[in-house]
């Protein structure tokens, strides 16, 4: 039987079958006008509100930034993170050498691409070590495009296999009773459609969003093409996302 995990947003858990696959990685797929990040960030703050320990791997913008968008979607960082419900693990600030001083923020020293793996791999065995045994950690990949763009296909692969194999080996090898799942963002239009395609088969959920433009505005289309739970059955949504305004011009 498999195991799985309360988003705690109802309409959410019943299109995955039931919750997000324990020890799984669920994936967010969506297009350059697309508000699917914010429903990956709505689920993290669920979890996090819930009671999960909340771990974000920051590849793509500064800390400032990251905080303008989490806040889309109600979730306030420096409150979480000065409360101990949160972490950051900043690769963004690591490379381009950005301090930022606050003990929920971790960076790497002296980011290589040689080294840089590894040392994050020993921060996972930190962070594991302080996390209370039965506890569930949601981690938030923000994002994998970024990841692609600022440190190169060759390091996402490396850095994703290697943070699979780091999370099996704490609960399987070394016995940890923790809940570990994922939350991946990926705007797929920012990437080659090989990487989208080696990503979709990493991934033991998918929620899609396919937005489109016309004479009824913009609108998306959720679709839900992969859930490893025993009784799922895809689906999709439609929801109307823009209503229409009159703007005078001339």
């Amino acid at each position: 039987m498999v195991g799985v995990v309360k988003t705690g947003i109802e309409e959410i858990d019943s299109a995955l079958g039931g919750g997000i696959v324990d020890m799984g990685n669920l994936l967010i797929s969506h297009d350059k006008r697309s508000l699917g990040w914010v429903l990956g960030l709505k689920i993290f703050k669920s979890m996090i509100d819930q009671g999960a320990i909340g771990v974000i791997l920051n590849t793509t913008l500064p800390i400032s930034k990251l905080q303008l968008r989490t806040k889309c979607a109600g979730l306030d960082l420096e409150k979480e993170g000065k409360a101990g419900k949160l972490y950051i693990i900043d690769l963004f600030g690591s490379k381009y050498d950005i301090p930022y001083n606050s003990p929920y923020v971790i960076q790497i020293r002296d980011w290589s691409g040689d080294t840089g793996i590894p040392k994050l791999l020993q921060i996972y065995s930190r962070l594991s070590s302080r996390i209370p045994e039965g506890s569930t950690v949601v981690g938030l990949a923000a994002t994998l495009e970024g990841l692609y763009h600022e440190f190169g296909k060759q390091t996402m692969d490396n850095l994703i296999r290697a943070s699979l194999a780091s999370f099996e080996n704490e609960v399987v090898n070394k016995g940890r009773k923790i809940n570990i799942l994922t939350i991946a963002l990926l705007n797929r239009e920012a990437v080659p459609d090989y990487v989208t395609a080696w990503l979709y088969s990493l991934s033991d959920q998918i929620i899609e969003f396919i937005s489109n433009t016309g004479t009824a505005g913009l609108e998306e289309t959720i679709l839900i093409p992969r859930s490893l739970v025993p009784e799922f059955q895809p689906r999709h949504y439609t929801i109307k996302l823009s209503k229409e305004h009159r703007i005078q011009v001339l």
